[in-house]
């Protein structure tokens, strides 16, 4: 069983498929724009009663009683949505029910989405549409009313690490990645298909370990970009919650190096390193709404130096 279906979204209209309460739209709220598209043609799967050979071809997006929109890495438009309306009065070919599949729709303009209001308001019977975004609020509001919203924001650690070890099962750090994930498959994937974390886990390491106030601007200027900045943060908590279990004296709950975390543990107190922690998470949060880079880690630093 895939780590979608144990979700709560997936087992939501499981449970409404077979009870005989099919909304007739689902709006589905997933940071995880890589694997989004994927997810919402599980949930139609589960809305048309997919035999093996529907499953198959839905997944292919080759089903005729269930349409994708858009195409793969384009945004809804207009004739989209007119090319969708076009469709839904048309009876289905194969069952009794048909499915629209809206992808992004964070990406689709104010203009499309009104158009997309008006089957929503009076869908025709035996229609159904599953919405996706990866946040809810470009959405208009009234859209948003017209669907029952489902929320998968993060999966569970164990669930990542599992979905790693099944997907690339060269990796030996996959408990590392879905650590470093926050739970989102696509980060995961990302990372999992990237070059090896030791690298940058060590020079994590060594900042914690040795960060002074004369030295922030130099650990500032050690971040190049965004993306190099949010993979620190990352393995900077995992150092960080490390080195706390190895403070506490569970060190056999420790992911990666047990040298290193001994080291930034001589260093904090466990109240430290758990306030570190919060910073570092709120670093990564602000980081994610555009804020400023150098400020964000120069205030991350000096929180965790006077936390000490």
């Amino acid at each position: 069983m895939s780590a979608f279906e144990e979700s709560r979204a997936y087992k939501i209209v499981a449970e409404d498929a077979a009870g005989g309460t099919l909304s007739h739209a689902y709006l589905l709220v997933c940071p995880d724009a890589r694997n989004l598209r994927t997810f919402l043609k599980e949930l139609a799967k589960l809305v048309i009663g997919a035999d093996a050979r529907a499953a198959r071809l839905i997944g292919a997006e080759m089903y005729s009683d269930c349409r994708v929109f858009p195409a793969p890495e384009a945004k809804a438009t207009v004739a989209d949505v007119k090319e969708l309306l076009d469709d839904c009065y048309i009876r289905p070919v194969e069952g009794g029910r048909k499915v629209f599949v809206l992808d992004n729709m964070q990406d689709m303009l104010a203009p499309a989405q009104n158009k997309l209001l008006k089957v929503l308001e009076e869908p025709p019977a035996n229609v159904h549409f599953l919405l996706g975004t990866t946040n809810e609020f470009p959405v208009l509001p009234t859209v948003r009313s017209r669907a029952k919203k489902l929320e998968l924001f993060s999966f569970p650690e164990s669930a990542v690490e599992a979905h790693i070890r099944a997907l690339y099962p060269a990796r030996k750090d996959a408990r590392e990645i879905a650590a470093l994930s926050g739970g989102v498959l696509g980060r995961a994937e990302e990372l999992a298909e990237g070059g090896s974390l030791a690298e940058e886990g060590e020079a994590a390491a060594q900042l914690l370990a040795t960060l002074s106030p004369a030295g922030v601007p130099a650990a500032v200027r050690g971040c190049a970009d965004r993306a190099q900045a949010g993979r620190m943060l990352a393995l900077m908590r995992l150092c960080l919650r490390d080195a706390l279990m190895c403070r506490l004296g569970k060190e056999e709950l420790i992911s990666g190096g047990a040298e290193n975390a001994r080291r930034i543990a001589a260093r904090y107190s466990a109240a430290a390193l758990v306030r570190a922690q919060d910073a570092a998470a709120r670093a990564e949060k602000e980081l994610k709404f555009n804020a400023n880079l150098a400020m964000c880690l120069e205030a991350l630093f000096i929180a965790i130096l006077e936390g000490r």
